[in-house]
């Protein structure tokens, strides 16, 4: 993955939530511009990220006015790519990202590509060729949050969606040719959940292809952001959802990596991790695999989750 100093220009004024971004998003020359507010489905079991901040587009004044501000950015720090803020930005209909990609080149010279996180039901109000217009206008690496794609775990934790939904809209990603990022939640379904949530879920990224794979560990903790726990913390509280064990989740992992088959780079660089895991599919196959097994075989419980639990409260 690329490594930087990460050089960016942040007014808190031009945000209704904190900045959020991929890592790998947080490079020199890539700027952010809100143009959706909170999350579209915002009922996530395990997120509290947006709880506080009501869904709706931003208004082109809105628009208009962090656009003067990246134009000031842009004099000093040429900017490349711009990663959309909100939830889901991708949400927005085909004619308005198209709006907002006309008044994103007019002002930034130096841009290069649009980016942004995306909910897979963003791409329902979107045809293939849709897609394929909009990579050709520079859109691209938009990151989806997949999670899983068992689709008993989908509704568990309450994704908005069935795994067949997600199955048509991956594949008229794959179809239109723009490269898209996405991530798989390990814990999703807590204790004893089984193989099912890594092995279908390997099975939808190999047949749909992304280029990049996140890994991230399920982790229910304060939300110093929107003072909230999230709503699965409750059912961990009463008993009625028992968290999967560190080396649990490092067992889906391998699981996982096992059984995809696509060309691809999988990232496991969160502060979730306790365990970085990281290699380009296939080639690296089996180092990662080895990496595993040795968190499998020298991985302690305790110190595993005390790293996780701190890493994220640091983020």
């Amino acid at each position: 993955m690329q490594k930087s100093s990460w050089k960016y220009s942040y007014n808190p004024s031009l945000f209704t939530s904190a900045l959020n971004t991929p890592s790998w998003e947080r490079v020199e020359g890539t700027q952010y511009l809100e143009v959706t507010h909170g999350c579209a489905h915002n009922s996530c079991r395990f997120c509290t990220y947006y709880k506080r901040t009501p869904f709706k587009p931003s208004t082109d004044k809105e628009i208009e006015r962090s656009l003067k501000y990246l134009s000031l950015v842009d004099a000093k720090t040429p900017i490349k790519r711009i990663f959309l803020q909100g939830a889901d930005p991708f949400v927005l209909s085909y004619d308005r990202l198209m709006e907002i990609r006309e008044k994103l080149f007019s002002t930034l010279p130096n841009l290069e590509s649009i980016g942004g996180y995306g909910r897979m039901t963003d791409i329902c109000n979107k045809s293939v060729d849709q897609l394929k217009s909009l990579h050709e206008a520079g859109f691209t690496d938009f990151f989806f949050g997949v999670e899983s794609a068992d689709d008993a775990l989908l509704k568990f934790v309450n994704k908005g969606y069935d795994a067949d939904t997600l199955w048509e809209q991956g594949m008229k990603m794959h179809e239109s040719g723009m490269p898209w990022r996405a991530v798989i939640m390990l814990g999703l379904g807590g204790h004893g959940w089984g193989e099912s949530h890594p092995l279908k879920t390997a099975e939808f990224f190999s047949a749909t292809q992304p280029s990049v794979i996140g890994i991230v560990s399920l982790t229910l903790i304060y939300d110093q952001y929107t003072h909230m726990f999230p709503p699965l913390y409750e059912d961990m509280r009463n008993g009625t959802f028992v968290e999967a064990g560190e080396l649990e989740r490092y067992e889906e992992l391998k699981c996982f990596i096992e059984h995809l088959d696509c060309e691809t780079v999988v990232a496991g660089q969160h502060s979730t991790m306790p365990y970085w895991i990281a290699g380009r599919m296939p080639r690296d196959k089996e180092k990662v695999l080895e990496k595993i097994d040795w968190v499998l075989e020298n991985g302690d419980e305790q110190h595993m989750r005390s790293f996780r639990d701190m890493g994220v409260q640091d983020t």
